[in-house]
């Protein structure tokens, strides 16, 4: 039998999306088997509908199955090139625009965050290309999740040396770390820029003004449709001038594609498209 098929998938399915409040089929079933799998894998459990029953009397087991469910993998500055050509292109022509307006606001939005390293890094980048500059303007960094635990952790903002080390270079960990034994904290002077938020993509408002958006290898395992349903909103959370990033492997089709420019294919950047319809 197709597993997609089976009663007690579907149920498990529904349970999950009317917890999320979000459509049932926003996700490829493809993946979502894949992750319902490794939950039941790890209770030992081989069977659809005794794992539906158990989530249905164990609200934990919910909370934990969203868990598995989240896409939680991520490093500080994450594919190099798209903060390189961010630092080359981007980062010159949003700070021009910004001065030709007189405007010192800067919003940006890390969308499912995870554990906080996209946002920092955002923060650091900022930090290191205005340098003294960077007090002439207000750096505001919405960083969102709908992991909870994942937000603690970005929130607390403390990380193993290792993974610190991989990706950050020496002279970026002497400015904005601070030792403490085996890990790192993220310094205050860049902690300060971002605010951790927990949200939905799928069905929470979303919220509008930002110069550039973050949502990086996350709408991969959504389907067509419910990609189309994120990108007509982001369109409209970003302003006229606003970028839009993506994860590597991600580009924007169908209907949405209307609504986007491609700005740099290798580090998949969008820039919106001003006096678009959106339906």
């Amino acid at each position: 039998m197709n597993e997609v098929n089976d009663r007690g998938y579907q149920l498990i399915k529904q349970e999950l999306f009317k917890y999320l409040n979000a459509d049932s089929n926003a996700y490829k079933d493809s993946y979502l088997l894949r992750r319902i799998r490794a939950r039941m894998r790890k209770l030992g459990i081989n069977d659809f509908m005794e794992y539906y029953r158990i989530i249905k009397k164990n609200k934990q087991e919910l909370d934990d199955l969203l868990l598995t469910v989240a896409i939680n993998v991520t490093e500080f500055f994450r594919d190099p090139i798209v903060w390189k050509t961010i630092e080359r292109k981007v980062l010159p022509e949003l700070i021009e625009y910004k001065r030709k307006h007189y405007d010192t606001t800067i919003r940006i939005w890390s969308a499912a965050c995870s554990t906080g390293q996209e946002p920092y890094s955002i923060a650091m980048l900022f930090s290191e290309f205005l340098g003294d500059d960077l007090k002439r303007y207000r750096l505001k960094i919405l960083a969102t999740d709908i992991d909870r635990e994942a937000l603690n952790t970005a929130i607390r903002g403390v990380y193993p040396k290792e993974i610190v080390e991989k990706s950050v270079p020496k002279s970026l960990i002497q400015k904005y770390f601070l030792p403490m034994g085996d890990h790192y904290r993220i310094s205050p002077q860049i902690r300060r820029y971002v605010e951790f938020r927990r949200f939905n993509l799928l069905s929470d408002r979303y919220p509008r003004g930002f110069d550039m958006i973050f949502i990086r290898n996350v709408l991969i395992y959504m389907t067509k449709e419910a990609q189309e349903s994120v990108f007509r909103k982001l369109y409209d959370s970003l302003e006229d001038h606003g970028y839009l990033v993506l994860g590597k492997t991600e580009t924007i089709l169908g209907s949405a594609a209307r609504l986007f420019k491609l700005y740099d294919l290798v580090a998949r950047i969008y820039v919106k498209r001003k006096n678009v319809e959106v339906k």
